[in-house]
């Protein structure tokens, strides 16, 4: 019997050499092995950033349904949803550019990638402009603060605007040598000083206004307002944040090859909007909630219940008329309760 006639024949299996366009040079394996790492690696942070969106959607959609959507629409409510709901469309631009072909990348990663980042630029302004309204209403609804602020945050954002711009045009795109590999990267970018400093600045930006607030809070004696002791707690936590995804973005501009580059661009805004968010859920949840104080009137106990925490905190978050900017903190009203001698509810 003929051996080779029974023997289970061999399956040779080789593997696909990339698809070389005429003209290019032929890129080594090694080149292959590092552009799929990179583009891997990048797919799993930006999952990873909105995985963590999500997450905090889930955990703190009972507080936004509960006091943010039955009160009117204003500039604060408008504001709140942007920050609380752009990095949503930040996240599918960030997914999609994942997803381009290398072989259009010339075509569409450049405007992909200017969507993008403007998306990121946006959205980070929006979070501290509701900053700079709750800074404001902290000290009093000072104007000079306002204004001040305000022309702070508009120089930068118009630099930053100004510096994209310039980084956007020093960007050489990746050709179509390997068309088997989605996804949109970069060669080089001589104007990525330009880029890096625009996360420099919204650290500075966000250092100026935590400053500013802090220095509020310790005016008004932040121990005697819950409300205070609040924006004094989420305010630091939130300058932290800030601050240390800000600091590794730069970092990182200037110590990894330029396809890594943009590995945590994501959790910049997806920080933003988290911390922002729950500044402002915490601000109206505390606003919400019934708090009792007591005094002796003629004698008397009195039992007073402290439904806004306007009524018993020095922060101005509505206009003297009612038709406030800053309305949608909170409102409420103060009513007093007479409580006989001898009450076993007195603290």
């Amino acid at each position: 019997m003929d051996i080779r006639q029974t023997s289970t024949p061999v399956c040779k299996y080789r593997m696909p050499s990339p698809t070389v366009v005429p003209g290019h040079n032929i890129a080594t394996a090694d080149a292959l092995v590092k552009l799929a790492d990179s583009t891997m690696v990048v797919s799993m942070l930006q999952t990873c950033a909105l995985t963590i969106l999500v997450w905090d959607w889930v955990i703190t959609i009972g507080l936004e349904v509960k006091y943010v959507w039955p009160s009117k629409w204003t500039l604060g409510k408008v504001l709140f949803f942007m920050t609380r709901y752009l990095p949503v469309m930040d996240a599918v631009v960030c997914l999609s550019l994942s997803q381009v072909a290398l072989g259009n990348s010339t075509v569409y990663c450049p405007t992909h990638f200017h969507a993008e980042t403007w998306f990121l630029t946006t959205g980070m302004h929006v979070a501290e402009f509701i900053l700079v309204l709750r800074t404001w209403a902290i000290c009093d609804r000072n104007r000079a603060i306002l204004v001040g602020l305000l022309l702070f945050q508009a120089a930068i954002f118009v630099y930053n605007g100004a510096a994209l711009e310039i980084f956007f045009r020093s960007i050489v795109w990746a050709g179509p040598e390997f068309t088997r590999i989605p996804g949109c990267f970069m060669k080089s970018a001589s104007g990525k000083i330009y880029f890096s400093v625009t996360f420099i600045n919204i650290a500075v930006l966000e250092s100026f206004i935590f400053i500013t607030t802090m220095i509020a809070c310790v005016r008004k004696d932040r121990k005697k307002s819950h409300l205070v002791e609040i924006i004094w707690r989420d305010g630091l936590i939130f300058f932290l944040l800030i601050v240390m995804v800000s600091v590794v973005n730069v970092v990182i501009m200037f110590t990894v090859p330029p396809t890594y580059w943009f590995v945590l661009t994501p959790f910049q805004l997806v920080m933003h909007s988290v911390a922002t968010s729950r500044i402002l859920l915490h601000m109206r949840e505390e606003a919400g909630t019934d708090r009792c104080i007591w005094h002796t009137e003629n004698g008397n106990p009195v039992k007073t219940i402290m439904t806004s925490n306007e009524a018993f905190s020095p922060i101005q978050f509505c206009e003297r008329d009612g038709g406030a900017l800053t309305s949608w903190i909170g409102g409420g009203e103060e009513r007093e309760e007479q409580i006989p001698l001898g009450s076993r509810d007195i603290p």
